[in-house]
Parts: C-alpha cells; sequence; structure tokens
C-alpha cells in the first residue's frame, strides 16, 4: 500500500501537478500567479496526509479569505447561484448529457486591479425560462474541499491556475452542439469558448478567468476532482460548457 501511494505521488510530481517548494512558498504573502511553485523535497518529511494533501493540489486551510475578500456575497436575487449544480451527476455533466441549467455571466462591475467584481448570473433552466441574481466574487478567494479525514484544505496556486489557464482556455463547446461561435450573449446557447475572452489588456482576461472560477467553485460546477487526475495518473478533459462569460458592462469598468 505504502509503494502504491509513492509511486501515484511520483506520478503526479512528474505530470507537473504536485509543486516544488522554494524556501518562501510557504509565505503568507507569496502571490497565487502560476509561475509559483511550492514543495518537493521538503514534502518527504511531511506526514503521509501533508503529502497527499500537496499531491491533490490542495493544503490546509489558513483562513485567508479575509485578506482576499469573500468567495461570494448575495447582492440582490434569490441566491440560487449558491449550489446551483451540486446535486447533480457530474459525471454526465462531463459528458455532455445534461443541458440545464446553464448560467452566463455578466461582469457589472470590473477591473485587472479590482480584487472582488460585481457579476450578474442570468441562470437558465430551460431554453425559455430565466432569473438572474447579482452577487460580488473576490479573484483570490480561497477554494476549500473536505478532504478524506473530514478536514478543510484550501486549493493552492497551482490547482487555481491550472483551472483558470489550461481548463478554462482550452474548453470548447462539443462538436455538434449549439453555440454562438465568437458571439457573447447572456444565453441560453453558449459562446464556442466559454470563458476564452479575448481583450486588448490581458491582465482583464485573466482577472475574469479568476472571478468566474470564483462562481464556478461556488455553484459546483467546477470542483476539485475536475483538477485530480483519474486512476491512470491522466486528467479527465472538463467538458462541461453551461456555464460562461457572457459580457463586461461598460460603465462598470474600474480600469479608468
Amino acid at each position: 500500500m505504502k509503494h502504491r501511494g509513492q509511486r501515484a505521488f511520483l506520478a503526479l510530481v512528474a505530470l507537473g501537478l504536485c509543486p516544488h517548494f522554494s524556501a518562501d512558498a510557504q509565505s503568507p504573502s507569496n502571490s497565487d500567479q502560476p509561475g509559483e511553485r511550492p514543495g518537493f523535497f521538503r514534502q518527504l518529511g511531511k506526514s503521509l496526509k501533508d503529502v497527499g494533501q500537496q499531491a491533490l493540489g490542495a493544503k490546509p486551510a489558513t483562513g485567508s479569505a479575509s485578506a482576499t475578500g469573500p468567495l461570494y456575497t448575495p447582492i440582490s436575487g434569490a441566491g440560487r447561484i449558491n449550489g446551483l449544480f451540486k446535486n447533480e451527476d457530474h459525471q454526465s455533466a462531463q459528458q455532455g448529457r445534461l443541458d440545464w441549467p446553464r448560467v452566463a455571466l455578466t461582469f457589472r462591475e470590473w477591473g485587472a486591479s479590482l480584487p472582488c467584481w460585481m457579476v450578474e448570473a442570468r441562470i437558465w433552466t430551460s431554453a425559455t425560462a430565466s432569473t438572474t441574481e447579482t452577487f460580488r466574487a473576490c479573484a483570490d478567494a480561497a477554494l476549500t474541499i473536505r478532504d478524506d479525514l473530514g478536514e478543510e484544505a484550501e486549493l493552492n496556486s497551482n490547482a487555481r491556475a491550472k483551472a483558470t489557464t489550461d481548463l478554462m482556455v482550452g474548453l470548447r463547446v462539443r462538436a455538434g452542439k449549439p453555440n454562438t461561435g465568437d458571439d457573447r450573449t447572456t444565453g441560453p446557447t453558449p459562446p464556442r469558448e466559454p470563458f476564452n475572452v479575448r481583450t486588448t489588456r490581458e491582465g482583464v482576461a485573466w482577472q475574469a478567468r479568476k472571478v468566474a472560477l470564483s462562481a464556478a467553485w461556488v455553484s459546483g460546477f467546477l470542483r476539485a476532482d475536475d483538477l485530480y487526475p483519474g486512476p491512470s495518473g491522466m486528467l479527465t478533459p472538463f467538458r462541461d460548457t453551461r456555464m460562461w462569460i457572457a459580457d463586461f458592462d461598460p460603465t462598470g469598468n474600474r480600469d479608468k
């Protein structure tokens, strides 16, 4: 059992999913940029539980939300975005078998240097029925999970970066599924590339994906399992396209 665990752990290292520690990697001031990788050799001296969390791209929760802002703060509407996708069959969603609900995200207050954005979510329950909710989501809020020991852990910077780059940038609507091409609308049909927004300011696109990740996390649309390798050691491609970035309200630009 011990040898199998070690082999699985080393496989994750080979895939680049297990971070490398630097001397200051665990400093609270460490940024969340994808180029910064915490530990390998130092973590060999940790408990098996800690090694497992590092292998899964998680770290013990530290209560960092106070510094970065809360993940989700409702402003108006029914509050349905919270847990919207959590009780559905996630595997069926990944296989494209679920059509509803769908969520189009419009950024009402936004900016590359704005840590928390105001988001309007149009939630579609069918091709003709929708409701809206407005909430505030913070780009660097802690994304927490409950591990197999029942303890709370927080996704580390590598896992977050994987979500906002490989996963979100690479996501495409399946062949044969309706989409609006490069046009972004509030629905009910998603664009061809749900989260890969194109802007002249890369900082805005990067921050937009991080805010969208917070919305995807609180709704249960994106889960920790989507960032972990399966039994083969390879990641299962994320294929659900029922949430997307719809628009940026020009009056909400705070970079002016």
